[in-house]
């Protein structure tokens, strides 16, 4: 029999959803072919061989991009510095940000030092010039408009003080120059005494908080090894009491149980941590302490690695929440870390989904390299301090430190004599040292 009308409109419905679905399933096996071939192609432009990142101290040279972010980095810190207390294209809607563009910047001198050591008194300069930016009111007044108190150096703000302390500290070891030396005393006995303060009265944690009421241990990781320096330039021993009361305390209090990270922030008032784990404050804290317990922190590195970073084809991201999507400031961070566990291939990938997300393009009439699709003012420095990190052992063992200078009297010192709120950038006599 031959079937029924409505049968033969059902068997051509179904020929015809048969015949679409084969085409999009061929689309769509079309499309992923072509992003296959894209990525390859994308693959293929980034360099294979020995990564020249990883050099050893003596071989490594600067790398093209290198050139160019440090060209503008010197443009722009020349320009600053020209300018007294104005930061001159740099968002005001990022100013309380400005604080650790300018820190990680400075944290980069001692590699770029060692790694071109003829040009060491040129990245001092610079060095000096980012210090001084860094106590220009404008990067701390964020502590007095948000009505935490006058002083931003005495109590707490270890989000800031210990990051000035951390420049001195990395400066005057690059250098044997006491410039900075009254300044790096007095506000590591700020932090030595909070830290003793905290234990005295008998408090419930060790170290010293951001914002009050707010603990975070990358933050306290920053003070640490500005202490850790001290050690090695007068003999003093915080690392073996002081640094070393925290660190028990981080470890035994703030940790997660399951994996070893740490939680993202401590609230002293309750006792009580927010159980959350970061992708990028585990990046930082781990590339900052592993100078005092290498074994364990590089144990802690995989399982920080497994639970945040993500690689598609030639391109990496890391995340910030451990289900999260791409985050640029954990990727960056992770940077950092890939750099300081000597993780090669990660590092490559990183620095080159960065450069080419960013588009890190030269500019047609200088030797500057820039980043055209986000703030390089910020992001240009922090970039070119990682690719150029030899690692903080390195750097603690890369320079001749002088063991016979003396601890210098800071008796009647304020926070006052530190950054001056009257003057808002260094005066025309401060470079002559009077």
């Amino acid at each position: 029999k031959w079937p029924r009308g409505d049968s033969m409109v059902k068997i051509k419905w179904q020929q015809l959803k048969d015949i679409r679905m084969t085409m999009t399933k061929k689309r769509a096996a079309l499309y992923i072919s072509g992003l296959l071939v894209a990525l390859m192609m994308i693959g293929a432009l980034i360099p294979d061989g020995p990564s020249p990142y990883f050099e050893p101290i003596g071989e490594r040279s600067f790398q093209e991009d290198e050139k160019g972010q440090w060209a503008y980095v010197k443009w722009q810190y020349r320009r600053m510095d020209a300018s007294g207390d104005l930061f001159m294209d740099w968002d005001p809607e990022f100013q309380y940000w400005w604080k650790y563009a300018i820190a990680f910047l400075g944290y980069g001198m001692p590699s770029l030092a060692l790694i071109d050591p003829d040009n060491k008194k040129e990245y001092l300069l610079y060095f000096s010039i980012m210090i001084d930016k860094m106590k220009s009111k404008q990067v701390w007044d964020d502590w007095q408009r948000f009505g935490f108190g006058e002083d931003p150096l005495c109590v707490q703000n270890i989000m800031y003080k210990g990051h000035l302390n951390l420049m001195y500290g990395l400066y005057q070891l690059m250098s044997g120059d006491e410039r900075y030396s009254k300044e790096y005393r007095w506000l590591t006995e700020q932090i030595v005494n909070e830290i003793r303060d905290n234990e005295d009265k008998k408090r419930v944690y060790q170290g010293v908080v951001c914002e009050p009421n707010q603990y975070f241990i990358h933050c306290n990781a920053i003070g640490l090894l500005s202490l850790h320096i001290y050690d090695r330039l007068y003999n003093t021993n915080y690392t073996q009491v002081e640094v070393r009361k925290t660190l028990d305390y981080i470890s035994t209090r703030l940790a997660d149980p399951e994996t070893g990270l740490f939680w993202k922030v401590y609230h002293p008032s309750h006792d009580v941590a927010t159980r959350e784990i970061s992708g990028y404050t585990n990046a930082w804290a781990l590339a900052l302490l592993k100078i005092f317990n290498p074994e364990k922190y590089t144990a802690l590195y995989p399982v920080w690695k497994k639970m945040f970073v993500v690689e598609i084809g030639p391109f990496v991201y890391v995340k910030e929440a451990p289900t999260g999507g791409p985050n640029r400031v954990a990727t960056i961070f992770g940077m950092l870390a890939a750099k300081e566990f000597n993780d090669k291939e990660l590092f490559d990938k990183m620095a080159w989904t960065v450069d080419t997300v960013g588009f890190l393009k030269g500019d047609l009439e200088t030797d500057q390299k820039r980043y055209l699709f986000v703030d390089d003012t910020l992001l240009n420095g922090m970039m070119l301090s990682f690719k150029a990190h030899v690692g903080f052992d390195t750097i603690l063992d890369g320079f001749q430190v002088n063991t016979n200078a003396e601890i210098p009297n800071t008796k009647d010192m304020t926070w006052l004599d530190v950054l001056r709120p009257d003057v808002k950038y260094r005066n025309a006599a401060s470079w002559q040292g009077e």
